[in-house]
């Protein structure tokens, strides 16, 4: 890791601790569903922690595997992005379920190179989650497409 990655590392880190200090000021828990303290306490968690296991990680590397690492990939970064902006056009058409289900199992098979397996795994426990989390649990309107979900 280089000195300007720990850097921005730790202004990560900093800004997980300010959503953290900031989410313990409201409420966590409603009468029955999350307040509007949960999802930033969470987030702030989630932040620092990545930003730890990264930092620490990085420790352990060897100098020569920053060289690889630090030179970007164009076309990967094209892909990913060009992915996210079809996901957007097609949710309207498809339905929130099926556009993230075919982004995730886009990003996970052609740009990660995952086994098939893993692909499908990962794309129906994650889509099915969060439309268990959206629509089922908080009642939040997604797109449908022609099947219905």
């Amino acid at each position: 890791m280089s000195g300007g990655e720990r850097v921005l590392a730790g202004v990560f880190g900093l800004f997980g601790v300010f959503w953290i200090v900031q989410a313990l000021g409201l409420r966590y828990w409603g009468d029955f569903a999350p307040g509007p303290g949960f999802l930033p306490l969470w987030l702030g968690i989630t932040l620092v922690a990545l930003v730890a296991i990264h930092f620490f990680t990085s420790l352990r590397r060897a100098p020569a595997d920053e060289a690889v690492e630090a030179s970007p990939r164009l076309g990967r970064i094209a892909a990913i992005v060009a992915g996210f902006v079809a996901c957007i056009a097609i949710i309207e058409w498809l339905g929130f379920a099926a556009s993230v289900a075919a982004y995730l199992a886009f990003l996970l098979g052609a740009v990660e190179r995952q086994r098939p397996a893993v692909v499908a795994g990962v794309t129906i426990g994650t889509t099915v989650t969060l439309h268990l989390i959206f629509r089922t649990w908080l009642g939040v309107p997604l797109p449908e497409g022609p099947w219905g979900f």
